[in-house]
């Protein structure tokens, strides 16, 4: 029988790495948290209020959660819902974090998972509705942090549930608040969730593909 031409074997091998690389879950990267704040010196209570801040990312990441600031780290009085959008006010992720000590404490903000959601490059907002005055945001930030890719623009206020445009309050580095964690890379855009799945099965289908052709040409060679 004559050898297996290299270009088969190329192509199955170039199959394979794809069907690996879909199968691979993005998840398997180390979160890491968007901003941090030192020397606040002040909180402050929402009532009725949007707070938040803008940001930008210069680099694709892919949100793993939303959060909020747990003031003493023991438990929400209220349930709130943390949101990002894009600058214009299109709302692309919302969050619901619960009351109670239900949601993940990491650093001082309660935090809760979702599937990774790709921010691309850009300029973007994130805002946690405060509908009573039991719940702290912090104000007057000394030092705002930003992890690598991103920076922080300015706070965002509004009063009501809705997109903070700008800062209706107007207090300078403020509204700690909402926050998120993220992983880097591109990876698969999974608020498209078929983009994997996909992938995978068209690698799959190649790799069948392939295999019926060289039994083909097994055939062809035995005769």
């Amino acid at each position: 029988m004559k050898p297996l031409p290299s270009t088969s074997k190329s192509l199955v091998g170039a199959l394979f790495a794809v069907a690996l690389v879909a199968w691979s879950p993005l998840q398997t990267r180390a979160d890491t948290i968007a901003f941090s704040v030192s020397s606040s010196s002040s909180i402050i209570f929402g009532d009725n209020t949007t707070l938040g801040y803008a940001f930008t990312v210069s680099s694709p990441i892919s949100v793993t959660s939303l959060g909020l600031f747990d003031f003493q780290n023991n438990g929400l009085a209220q349930s709130h819902a943390v949101t990002i959008w894009t600058s214009t006010g299109t709302q692309l992720l919302q969050i619901t974090i619960p009351a109670g000590t239900g949601a993940t404490l990491t650093d001082g903000f309660r935090y809760v998972s979702t599937v990774p959601f790709l921010l691309v490059p850009g300029t973007y907002t994130i805002g946690g509705f405060y509908a009573g005055d039991s719940d702290f945001s912090l104000e007057a930030a000394a030092s705002i942090t930003g992890a690598s890719g991103l920076s922080y623009l300015g706070s965002r206020s509004a009063f009501g549930f809705t997109f903070p445009s700008g800062d209706a309050i107007a207090v300078v580095n403020s509204y700690f608040g909402p926050n998120f964690q993220f992983i880097t890379g591109v990876g698969v855009p999974t608020h498209d969730s078929g983009s994997t799945v996909s992938l995978l099965g068209f690698a799959l289908l190649g790799l069948a593909a392939v295999r019926r052709g060289l039994r083909c040409q097994e055939r062809f060679v035995r005769r």
